[in-house]
């Protein structure tokens, strides 16, 4: 097996597309750090506010109309955006990170998108047969793409995180302080959850041998559609309405938020139902290994 992982990481370090998906969570990290930087400025909010009493001084109503028809003023947005500063400056560096790059799924889009990518690319140039002649075992095959996929989850999240923590102290984007146990709890819970969903991308790759099935059903999950669709059915059944929390992309949301917040789902839950979904995921796959043939 540490073959096969040797050979796998000196792949992935020579892959473009690793280079590009990594360089897109910095570009991102640091962008949404000056945007929110910018808006959090009293310049900013100084700007809303004299638009705002320009136009009621001409005697016009300025302002925004929301989808449903009604209108908001120039003035309710300045308050709309003095409360947003007030609550982004609360945040800590998990809910910041979350904020930006969990609740949608953006980090977890992007991480399925190279395992898609990667574990296909194996069969398309025939890696796969190398790996297969020097180590037959299905098993062991498949325990290195899990080992690969948890440590490329933590290559990801260590990226976006810090690039986000990186661009907040360029832009000097106070936080709320927390813990470094409280820091690492969130950081192993984030890895798990992408390790799921990676296995799950992997579970499509294995069954179609198609990167575009990969991608496809990755960034389905790690952005939420089914779960959204489901817990809309599901709202009409108040009993069984909290079954979304039994998700991966329902696990990431509550990380989206940090850990230990009123409503949020509890590091114990998180990881045993990120832990059933890995192993659950990992079975299936072996079960697809051993039948289909490299």
């Amino acid at each position: 097996m540490a073959n096969i992982l040797r050979m796998d990481f000196y792949r992935a370090v020579r892959s473009k597309s690793l280079w590009i998906l990594l360089g897109s969570l910095v570009v991102l990290g640091i962008v949404a750090m000056g945007s929110l930087n910018y808006m959090l400025s009293p310049e900013f909010l100084e700007t809303m506010q004299n638009a705002g009493n320009v136009a009621s001084g001409s005697g016009f109503r300025f302002g925004v109309t929301t989808p449903g028809g009604d209108q908001i003023d120039m003035n309710e947005i300045s308050q709309s955006i003095a409360q947003a500063q007030y609550t982004v400056s609360g945040l800590t560096p998990m809910a910041l990170v979350g904020n930006i790059f969990m609740n949608g799924g953006g980090l977890a889009c992007l991480f399925v998108v190279f395992i898609a990518i990667f574990f296909a690319a194996e069969f398309e140039n025939g890696f796969s047969k190398n790996v297969f002649t020097a180590s037959p075992s299905r098993t062991v095959f498949l325990v290195a793409r899990v080992v690969e996929t948890v440590l490329l989850a933590v290559v990801f999240t260590l990226v976006t995180v810090g690039a986000t923590l990186a661009g907040a102290a360029v832009f000097g984007i106070e936080m709320q302080a927390a813990s470094a146990g409280d820091m690492a709890l969130w950081f192993a819970l984030v890895v798990l959850v992408l390790s799921g969903m990676g296995m799950l991308t992997a579970l499509f790759v294995w069954l179609t041998r198609k990167m575009a099935a990969g991608i496809a059903i990755g960034i389905v999950v790690g952005s939420g559609l089914v779960v959204a669709l489901v817990e809309a059915v599901l709202s009409l059944f108040p009993s069984v309405a909290d079954l979304g929390d039994f998700t991966l992309y329902g696990c990431m949301r509550s990380l989206g938020y940090g850990i230990g917040v009123d409503g949020g789902l509890s590091s114990v839950h998180i990881a045993a139902v990120c832990l059933v979904f890995l192993v659950g995921y990992a079975v299936l796959s072996l079960l697809i290994l051993k039948k289909k043939d490299i």
